[in-house]
């Protein structure tokens, strides 16, 4: 149960709180924003190794519509 009596504001701590959750927050938008680069990486390697489409989404999990974006974006004829 919360004591109101006895409960003391350490700003100092609620500040460290926020920026270790903030921190974290920021670690796990860059690690997907780097996994999701790789793997657009790896369906235009496919894209440019002329394999089929079908292999390409299984191996990425990208959508079709994702692969022809990839491809259109780098000139490539889908």
């Amino acid at each position: 149960m919360f004591d109101m009596v006895n409960f003391k504001w350490d700003q100092k701590r609620a500040l460290e709180v926020a920026k270790e959750d903030g921190f974290a927050d920021g670690i796990a938008v860059g690690e997907t924003r780097g996994e999701r680069k790789a793997t657009i990486k790896i369906a235009l390697s496919l894209l440019k190794k002329d394999l089929p489409v079908g292999v390409i989404t299984d191996s990425t999990n990208l959508s079709l519509e994702e692969i022809r974006k990839i491809a259109k974006d780098n000139g490539l004829a889908f």
